[in-house]
Parts: C-alpha cells; sequence; structure tokens
C-alpha cells in the first residue's frame, strides 16, 4: 500500500495527467509539477503557439528556430509539498539554420513527502524551414525519479525507482500572418513506463495544437487543445488560454487558465515580469480553484540574452 501510495504522489508531482485510476487521481493531493517555464505558469501553460527560446523544450520544440537569439534561464519552483530548481540554455543565433537548446530540473520533496527527489534532463534542435514562417522541432526527455522510503534490494538497483527513462516530443510553428501564429505538437511519443503500478501516467501521450494572436512586443492571446491517448482507456482532454500584454515596452503583465482533464482540475494563473535588452526576470503564481484552502504555485526566474 505504501509503494502504490508513494507512486500516485510522484505522478501528481510530475503534473501529467493520470496515474492508472481516476478515482485515485482524484483521491491524490496536488503537487508540484515539473518546471514549465515562469511565463507559461503565468499564462495558463499555453505557449504551443508561440514558445520561444528555454521555454521550446518544454512546449513545442519547433520554437528554438522561431527567431535568432541566444538565452540563458534559471528559475525555481516552490509549493507546500516541495520544490523545483531549472536551468537551461537556447541558442539559434551561433548557427541560424540549427537551432538547439538543453535543460535541467531537479525536484526535491519537503515535509511529507521528502523521500522524493527526481531529475529531467530536456535536449531539443530545430530548424527554419521558412526563416520567420515555418518551423519544425524535435526534442529528447529523460526522467528520474526516486522514493528513498521504498524497501531497499540489493540484488535490484532500481528498488527504489519510481519512474525513469526516455521520451520524444515533436512540433511545428507557422506565422501565418504578423499577428496570426499557429503550433502543433506531440508529446512523450514513446512511453518510456515499464511499471504501471508506478507510474502509468507519469508521462502521458499528448497529440494538440493551438493558436496565439499578436505580436513579442506588444500584446498575446493563446489558446491550445491536447488529447491524451495513453493514461486511461478513453481519450482525455486538457486545454488552456493565455493573455499577455507588454506595459511601457518593458513589463510583461500575463494572466491565464488551464483544464486537467483527468484530475478534473481548474487552474487560474498570473504572473508580470521585466524586459530589457540583455535580461529579464519573472513571477507567476498558479492556483488550484478545487483547493481554494491552499495556496498555490510560485515560479520564479531570471534570463540573460546574448
Amino acid at each position: 500500500m505504501k509503494m502504490l501510495k508513494r507512486a500516485s504522489l510522484l505522478t501528481a508531482a510530475l503534473a501529467v495527467t493520470a496515474p492508472a485510476s481516476l478515482a485515485l487521481a482524484q483521491q491524490a493531493d496536488p503537487l508540484p509539477e515539473t518546471y514549465s517555464g515562469v511565463r507559461a505558469t503565468g499564462m495558463g501553460n499555453a505557449l504551443t503557439p508561440i514558445a520561444a527560446g528555454v521555454d521550446s523544450l518544454y512546449h513545442n520544440p519547433a520554437g528554438l528556430a522561431r527567431g535568432e537569439m541566444y538565452i540563458l534561464d534559471g528559475a525555481f519552483t516552490y509549493t507546500p509539498q516541495g520544490g523545483l530548481l531549472s536551468a537551461g540554455i537556447a541558442d539559434s543565433k551561433t548557427n541560424p539554420q540549427i537551432a538547439a537548446g538543453v535543460s535541467y530540473s531537479y525536484y526535491f520533496g519537503a515535509e511529507d513527502h521528502a523521500d522524493l527527489s527526481g531529475h529531467d534532463v530536456r535536449a531539443a534542435a530545430a530548424v527554419p524551414v521558412i526563416p520567420e514562417r515555418i518551423s519544425l522541432g524535435v526534442g529528447g526527455r529523460y526522467m528520474h525519479y526516486t522514493d528513498s522510503s521504498l524497501p531497499e534490494d540489493p540484488d535490484n538497483e532500481d528498488s527504489q525507482v519510481l519512474f525513469k527513462g526516455f521520451t520524444v516530443d515533436v512540433g511545428a510553428m507557422f506565422r501565418v500572418t504578423e499577428f496570426l501564429h499557429l503550433g502543433i505538437n506531440g508529446q512523450n511519443l514513446i512511453d518510456p513506463c515499464r511499471n504501471d503500478a508506478r507510474c502509468r501516467g507519469a508521462a502521458p501521450t499528448r497529440i494538440g495544437g493551438g493558436f496565439g494572436l499578436g505580436t513579442v512586443s506588444t500584446f498575446h492571446l493563446t489558446g491550445q487543445a491536447f488529447v491524451d491517448i495513453s493514461s486511461a482507456e478513453d481519450p482525455l482532454f486538457d486545454f488552456g488560454v493565455g493573455a499577455e500584454y507588454v506595459a511601457a515596452g518593458a513589463i510583461p503583465l500575463r494572466l491565464g487558465f488551464e483544464r486537467q482533464g483527468f484530475f478534473e482540475r481548474n487552474l487560474i494563473t498570473a504572473g508580470f515580469g521585466w524586459r530589457s535588452q540583455a535580461a529579464g526576470l519573472d513571477l507567476s503564481y498558479r492556483h488550484d480553484l478545487n483547493q481554494s484552502s491552499s495556496f498555490g504555485y510560485i515560479s520564479g526566474g531570471f534570463s540573460v540574452y546574448f
């Protein structure tokens, strides 16, 4: 029973849509997500059509080739159940014909979940098929999460491993006009879970897309929808919407809403930041409406542009 309980906790901590059964998922306490970017957190995670730089590693690898840039990114995410330290680099400036990026996140549990820890490594590359108009990208991801409270077996090096393995993302972006952007994305196309009791649903296969209206320097309105085809017998649906307005040309203000179909969770998000030609700062907050009495998730980060 303890092993199954910890497995369900990890599934929630990974913030992906489902463990083995809906009833179990709905009973589990909401836990920290894997890092998805401070900007995205404030916009309902609806960045599939407009992701750029390091955010592309989490939302659409094609965004790496969206424009010429070199970005160093770092962030910390806090929740009452634990935290995430994250860092990433994206470069489409050194070689504009092939953009690339890499990121790393470390999860550490707190209090009742102090036995949980995990690593999430991502790398991706993208090409501008038609510069500034169409880009294609592919990304790889490796996850390794453990629970030190599980019985240790000297004959099994994975006895305390809840989940580990590789998976793949693919994506495409289209700038239809100066103000209209479209994106499609396939996430976790290889199911790395080898033990359903511990990790089913930890990295669900999701396929979807979205649209964005606006420009980088003024405002964005975004929306996206995904179908999860691996977490349950029937397809599950997630969607998000977001808005960003850049005040005074330097202060982005963000709002968003996210629906997680499997958990039947409704989340509101907000954030703001500061931008200059050399650096940026961001802060976002995310609140689960089904847990209105609980404090939500706070994510803060910095970016340096070269």
